[in-house]
């Protein structure tokens, strides 16, 4: 078995992820459904030859649409593939400890299924298309479209490629973007598929001698195939060179060690023919990437459709590769998600990629379901191969636990991945004796879900450990975007943030404006500052600091070696220090008039050499003087650590510095519950096509009766398909662009009978703006 080391390859580490799946919302409740042997296939009454089978995934009508600036119009109007596919970029970019991060260049791999959506509800709508226009449709729709978006409405600066590849397309994405992270095109990048029937479709049409399955199930590899069984899906995953990630801590999932992609060209007997060759060119391709040899492979995520024609090509290609495996039957398992939710089309390679990645991060093997008997025209005899019908531990190999994942599309693409185990180094115990958790989100009622659903996270985590609560800590501080409405608490265990996290959230005051009390007895402030020396690294830097000013050799003898007031004074410094090393920056500090000369010191950022001076000069008189604190300030006292401080200030709006906290320990991102996006239907009901007649223009009289308010107003609304608009609401937060300016300026000038600039939108921002934009110019024009 491998010792846990890895081999130098030019591996890219799978570090995020995020799906939707039918039956499950996320990786997690992915994996329960596939471990526990779950058929996730919705049913009902055959009625003759229509077969009652889909794999859904409920709720593509909804979408948080404000998250993403997007005004109501556009998204209504908008693909519901894009727009889940939008969500779970964000959610996966989030997963990996990235969304909003500028620091590295990110790429974005995507493709998609039919847009049924379209073509059924948007198209026949005369008067919602004519409204919005054709380019504004045709960008809300069109394919081409679909990774520039999710670039655009995330901030990512690498190539963004929307990928067509049939059912091969989540797989082939996620090949171009390996392709263009170790080419240097890009640090990271984001690979996923997606395809959403209707919601209201509950079965399909078989078709003797068609695709789909005869009886509503998929047998992969089985007597009775007769092909898959239609379903939605969208799953996305993060990518980042594997030397990279392992140096930036990052939570790695897996590790992508090889990855090919080709076509069959015309060697075959029709278009949508399968070819062996085909096939087992590109998984010898990618398996020669990444340097290993059949026998290293334990487990092959099958592309297993359930077709009599196409399961036994599949395994001929695998056979001819595997040739050289002189280990025995069985000794490499086979299976196929689509037995499990269905053919998911364009995400059909990324299920497959996300369960095979499960399945190597977690050492089990699901089980492939409704297979009794192979398929007559597939000979397992003489092939390590065997179709795994119970989930079990991986076997032990001696190369760790590698799978194959593979993906052929109708038409000839062809994409073969190979995933390894990624081994996590081992980190040292954390000094901290407590832990700062820190959420935010754009409002306080999301806020009150993501509390929630951290601590459901914390209660379901078999890891309670105060290691693994430090690197959550450390996850939450910086690797989430933070937001206005804002959270946070210092916790020593799990149990404590979880009683905390429970707790009915109230609103903390934002105050750009901080203030610190120091109270108490000199010799209690002391050993204070000795408690947070111990606990916190900031602390130790400030001693550090100040003993070489001070000129004492050893820092921890600081406090033994100087005069009662100078140690007094020199604990006052370190805890101010820290914090201010921390970032959090203070508008006063009420401290006793023995420590005053050296507060007024740090607080004016005077030169370092002068502290011998300053602690030589305050006073000697250190009986306690107690402070009255203002409301809600800070307090250096008995009950003060760092970590309580920070986070009372960080709640309040303080723009810590995390690098500077956390620069002293060394600690990894781990998976945790990513932002709950608040949801509404943004959806057109079917209607039938009409002659769609358009207002007659107003005539000079009919505008007579209208003022230029109100003719803005109606105006932004019509153009955002909102109901009402604020008049001082930006226009760049209500998701406007150079289209919608266009449309909102073309509006005005046949309205009011003008030559307004169309790109009036840019310089008059909001209504009110534009309202009097609008009036100078009359005037003004009036005047010449």
């Amino acid at each position: 078995m491998n010792n846990g080391a890895e081999p130098e390859v030019n591996s890219v580490a799978v570090i995020g992820m995020a799906c939707r799946f039918p039956g499950a919302d996320d990786p997690g409740a992915f994996w329960r459904n596939l471990v526990g042997g779950v058929e996730s296939i919705t049913r009902g009454p055959d009625s003759g030859t229509y077969i009652r089978a889909v794999g859904k995934v409920p709720g593509t009508e909804f979408f948080d649409a404000d998250f993403f600036r997007i005004p109501p119009v556009e998204a209504t109007a908008m693909d519901p593939q894009t727009r889940v596919l939008l969500e779970l970029s964000a959610t996966a970019l989030e997963d990996a400890g990235y969304l909003g991060e500028r620091k590295y260049v990110v790429g974005v791999f995507a493709g998609s299924g039919e847009n049924t959506y379209y073509k059924e509800h948007v198209a026949p709508d005369d008067e919602f298309c004519e409204n919005l226009g054709e380019l504004r449709l045709a960008l809300a729709n069109e394919k081409d479209f679909l990774a520039p978006r999710i670039a655009f409405k995330l901030g990512l600066a690498g190539p963004s490629v929307s990928v067509q590849a049939s059912c091969a397309t989540g797989l082939t994405a996620v090949t171009l973007a390996c392709q263009a992270i170790t080419a240097g095109d890009c640090d990271l990048a984001i690979a996923g598929g997606v395809s959403l029937l209707l919601p209201e479709t509950d079965g399909y049409q078989y078709t003797k001698g068609g695709i789909n399955s005869v009886d509503g199930r998929c047998r992969a590899f089985d007597q009775l195939a007769s092909g898959p069984i239609p379903a939605s899906g969208a799953g996305a995953v993060v990518l980042k060179r594997d030397a990279l990630a392992r140096a930036d801590g990052d939570h790695r999932y897996a590790v992508v060690r090889g990855w090919a992609i080709n076509s069959d060209g015309g060697s075959r007997a029709g278009f949508t023919v399968p070819n062996v060759a085909g096939q087992e060119a590109v998984i010898r391709r990618a398996m020669q990437r990444a340097g290993i040899r059949p026998r290293d492979v334990s487990y092959i995520e099958a592309h297993g459709t359930g077709t009599p024609l196409g399961d036994p090509v599949e395994i001929e290609a695998l056979s001819r590769v595997f040739s050289s495996d002189d280990r025995g039957p069985g000794a490499c398992a086979i299976g196929s998600v689509k037995t499990n939710i269905g053919h998911t089309d364009a995400a059909a390679g990324i299920a497959g990629l996300i369960k095979a990645v499960l399945a190597v991060r977690t050492g089990t093997i699901p089980a492939t379901l409704h297979f009794t008997e192979p398929n007559p025209a597939i000979d397992f005899v003489g092939t390590p191969f065997a179709v795994n019908v119970t989930a079990r531990p991986w076997p032990e190999n001696e190369a760790g636990r590698i799978a194959g994942v593979s993906s052929f599309g109708l038409g000839g693409t062809n994409a073969h991945v190979v995933v390894a185990e990624a081994f996590e180094p081992e980190l040292g115990a954390t000094r901290r004796l407590r832990h700062l958790l820190v959420l935010s989100a754009r409002d306080d009622e999301s806020l009150g879900r993501a509390k929630v659903r951290l601590a459901d996270w914390f209660d379901d985590t078999a890891d309670r450990s105060e290691r693994y609560l430090a690197d959550a800590a450390y996850t939450t501080a910086v690797a989430r975007t933070p937001y206005a409405a804002r959270w946070a608490g210092a916790f020593g265990t799990a149990e404590e943030a979880v009683t905390a996290l429970r707790e009915p959230h109230s609103p903390a005051a934002r105050s750009t404006r901080l203030s610190l009390a120091v109270r108490g007895r000199p010799d209690d402030l002391v050993a204070l500052a000795q408690q947070e020396v111990a606990a916190e690294p900031l602390a130790r830097t400030a001693l550090d600091e100040y003993a070489e000013a001070l000129g004492l050799a050893a820092a921890d003898d600081v406090f033994r070696q100087l005069p009662a007031h100078a140690a007094a004074t020199v604990a006052v410094l370190v805890c101010l220090r820290a914090l201010h090393l921390a970032g959090v920056r203070l508008a006063r500090v009420d401290a006793p008039a023995w420590a005053a000369p050296a507060v007024h010191w740090m607080l004016a950022e005077r030169p370092l050499d002068e502290l011998p001076a300053v602690v030589e000069t305050c006073p000697t008189d250190t009986a306690e003087q107690l402070q009255v604190p203002a409301p809600d300030s800070l307090v250096i006292g008995p009950d003060y650590h760092l970590a309580g401080a920070v986070a009372h200030a960080w709640a309040r709006g303080a723009a810590v510095n995390w690098t500077q906290y956390y620069g002293a320990e060394p600690r990894r991102r781990v998976p945790l519950p990513t932002y709950p996006f608040a949801r509404q239907r943004y959806w057109l009901e079917k209607k039938p096509r009409r002659t769609y007649t358009p207002e007659v223009a107003d005539t000079p009289d009919s505008r007579s009766s209208k003022t230029v308010a109100d003719i803005v107003e109606a105006a932004w609304r019509g153009v955002f398909g909102l109901e009402t608009v604020d008049r001082h609401a930006d226009f760049f937060e209500l998701g406007g662009d150079s289209l919608t300016s266009v449309e909102i300026g073309a509006r005005l000038n046949e309205e009011l009978g003008l030559s307004l600039p169309l790109d009036l939108s840019f310089e008059a921002p909001t209504i009110a703006a534009m309202i009097e934009f609008i009036e100078s110019f009359e005037n003004t024009t009036r005047q010449e």
